[in-house]
C-alpha cells in the first residue's frame, strides 16, 4: 500500500502553503481512481467543487461540494472520482503540531465525515485565509484549526457518551 507524502494528493496542485506543521493544498482531482493508500499526516479534505467517493475499511463516503472529511494519519482509504471537474482543499497536520499545542487526538481515530455546518464554516474560513496570505495568516489558521479540532473532539465525546447511555459498548 502506498504512503502519500506531505502535500501529496492525486491530481493537479494549484497551490501549496507550508506553515509550521500545517500544509494547505488546493488540488484539482485528475485521477478517475486512486487505489488503497494512506497519508503520513492527519488531514481534512474539504470538497470545493464536484464529487468524489472515498472508501475505507468501514464506510464509503459520497462527497460533493461543501462536504468535509477528516482522516487520522495512516488511515487506509481509496478514492473514485465520478465524471466531471472535482477540486478539494486539504489541511494536513503533522504530529509535531499536535504535540506543540498539547492537543490529544485519541478521540479522532479513523475517518470521520463531518456534517456540522459550524465546523465546515471554520474550514472554509481557513481556505479564505489562504487567499489573504499576509502577516497574520499563520496565527489565523492555527486559531481556526484549534477551534475546529476542539469542536470535533467535543462532538466525538458527546457521541460516545450518548452511545454509552443507550447501552452500547464504546471502544
Amino acid at each position: 500500500m502506498k504512503q502519500s507524502l506531505k502535500g501529496e494528493f492525486y491530481g493537479q496542485t494549484n497551490k501549496t502553503i507550508n506553515l509550521e506543521g500545517i500544509t494547505l493544498t488546493d488540488t484539482v482531482y485528475t485521477h478517475d481512481k486512486v487505489d488503497w493508500h494512506y497519508h503520513k499526516n492527519a488531514y481534512f479534505t474539504f470538497i470545493l467543487e464536484g464529487n468524489v467517493i472515498e472508501g475505507n475499511k468501514k464506510e464509503i463516503y459520497n462527497c460533493s461540494a461543501g462536504d468535509l472529511l477528516f482522516h487520522n494519519w495512516q488511515e487506509p482509504h481509496y478514492n473514485i472520482k465520478p465524471e466531471g471537474f472535482t477540486r478539494g482543499f486539504h489541511i494536513e497536520i503533522e504530529e509535531k503540531w499536535f504535540r506543540e499545542f498539547d492537543f490529544k487526538t485519541k478521540d479522532l481515530q479513523g475517518s470521520i465525515k463531518i456534517a456540522d455546518p459550524d465546523l465546515k464554516f471554520l474550514l472554509y474560513k481557513i481556505f479564505r485565509e489562504t487567499k489573504e496570505n499576509d502577516g497574520s495568516t499563520l496565527l489565523s489558521i492555527q486559531t481556526l484549526l484549534l477551534e475546529a479540532l476542539s469542536k470535533m473532539i467535543h462532538h466525538q465525546k458527546n457521541d460516545s457518551q450518548k452511545k454509552t447511555k443507550l447501552g452500547f459498548r464504546v471502544k
